[in-house]
């Protein structure tokens, strides 16, 4: 898809935000660059965002306590707010080889059966569930706890300039709960940005369906996918995480609270979390639940709020656009085909949110699915997406997540320290575009990179 300058222009003005702070999004610090509001908010909403921010940023208590508004947390556990794992917003990061994985929140293990049974479900260990929690409360033992171990990989570019990438081997340092199940699989992830997610949202179904080739009948390499679950025996299309395997920005943020912190909500409302019949501790420890909170931990309307702040988080402004180099860089990213997974332009749709209803922009993903190649790949399916198969991640913002969060960790598990580096780890369906980018000049790589960073 071409993307022409004018867009750009307008998805630069639809980034010009006024927070209810009074900083200008465009020329604030960068730091908050990812959670200022979306433009036109009311008082009253400007002030439900605010609302909706500070939960995000709570950290919570494991029950009993006094504070019943913020009790609840664990039995087990990865992360006590949402904030710690994405900071001001941003991408998390993984482990350097001196840390263990509970020093970094925003770095996770999911687990999942190698050989998934159905479509409506991901079954995972049968005593860990499906996800590693290094934390817990009262006397719950933490699951476990690892180490990543580096392996180095050398590429050289046409031009003769070398490249080390990094690959991670998990090591676990402990197991609380015995050896996994001999047909579990593991993923290392990263939490990812949460840049413009209520627009992402937004987009309509049918784009996606217009976008998906999953036969590639067009013959160009590029066979994008929905990643359709089963829900009450129907199909419904996932397109956020990683795997695109939740359907809604709802469903993401609540199996967050829950997966992740161990908190009920009203879309998951079990209060043990990802406790399984072999942590019988875990299952009959104290929970937050409570009457004046719906009987729930996360309320319908703490929830509702944490949905609203989320949603309305707007993407930042492109720089650099009267560069002279910056049409330049676009044109390498329209010759290398880049734009085949990472679509710039969306025109929006939303009932739920009028603020974010027809707006253009420019995300750079196509949501889909795309087989990456064996060397990314999981060791478990998700859904219908397979082991090698990745949901499109978005580009808008990606310059500034050393500046969001003071860190970098590109690709699902943060291997790549540069978008160079995650460049060169694509494969699979990308391979074409990869190898173009192995044969382009310095100059041509420094552009197109400079490029990537003002989205």
């Amino acid at each position: 898809m071409k993307l022409l300058f004018r867009d750009l222009l307008a998805r630069n003005l639809l980034a010009h935000q006024v927070s209810a702070f009074g900083f200008i999004a465009l020329f604030g610090p960068q730091a908050f660059a990812y959670d200022q509001p979306i433009a036109g908010m009311s008082p009253e909403q400007r002030l439900e965002f605010s609302l909706g921010k500070s939960l995000f940023e709570r950290f919570w208590v494991p029950s009993p306590s006094s504070t019943t508004a913020s009790d609840g947390l664990g039995p087990l556990f990865n992360a006590r707010s949402c904030h710690s794992c994405h900071v001001n917003g941003g991408r998390g990061h993984a482990p350097t080889a001196d840390q263990l994985g509970s020093d970094v929140p925003s770095f996770f293990i999911r687990l999942g059966a190698i050989t998934q049974p159905s479509m409506d479900k991901v079954i995972g260990d049968p005593v860990y569930g499906r996800q590693i929690q290094p934390f817990s409360a009262t006397k719950v033992m933490p699951e476990a706890d690892y180490r990543v171990i580096w392996q180095q990989k050398l590429v050289q570019l046409a031009d003769g300039t070398e490249v080390k990438l990094r690959q991670p081997v998990l090591d676990w340092t402990r197991l609380n709960y015995g050896e996994l199940a001999a047909d579990t699989g593991i993923s290392m992830r990263v939490s990812p940005p949460l840049v413009g997610m209520g627009l992402l949202d937004s987009i309509p179904l049918s784009r996606l369906q217009q976008l998906a080739d999953p036969d590639d009948t067009n013959a160009d390499g590029i066979s994008g996918r929905i990643n359709w679950r089963e829900v009450n025996g129907n199909l419904v299309a996932g397109r956020f995480g990683h795997k695109a395997s939740n359907v809604s920005l709802r469903e993401q943020n609540h199996s967050a609270f829950n997966g992740d912190l161990g908190l009920s909500t009203p879309l998951f409302p079990f209060p043990s979390g990802d406790c399984t019949s072999g942590q019988p501790l875990c299952i009959d420890s104290p929970n937050g639940n409570s009457p004046h909170l719906d009987d729930l931990e996360v309320s319908l309307e703490q929830s509702r709020l944490v949905d609203f702040f989320v949603a309305h988080m707007a993407p930042p402004a492109m720089r650099n656009l009267n560069e002279p180099w910056f049409l330049e860089g676009k044109a390498i990213f329209d010759e290398l085909n880049c734009g085949a997974c990472h679509t710039p332009k969306h025109t929006t749709q939303s009932d739920r949110f009028p603020l974010l209803d027809g707006k253009t922009i420019y995300p750079f993903t196509d949501l889909l699915l795309h087989d990456m190649g064996p060397e990314l790949a999981s060791d478990f399916p998700v859904y219908s997406a397979n082991p090698q198969e990745w949901r499109t991640a978005p580009l808008w913002g990606i310059g500034l997540s050393d500046k969001i969060s003071g860190r970098t960790g590109f690709l699902h598990d943060g291997r790549a320290r540069t978008i160079e580096e995650a460049i060169l780890w694509h494969g699979g369906e990308a391979q074409q575009s990869k190898r173009g980018y192995t044969q382009l000049n310095q100059e041509q790589r420094s552009v197109l990179i400079r490029f990537l960073e003002s989205l």
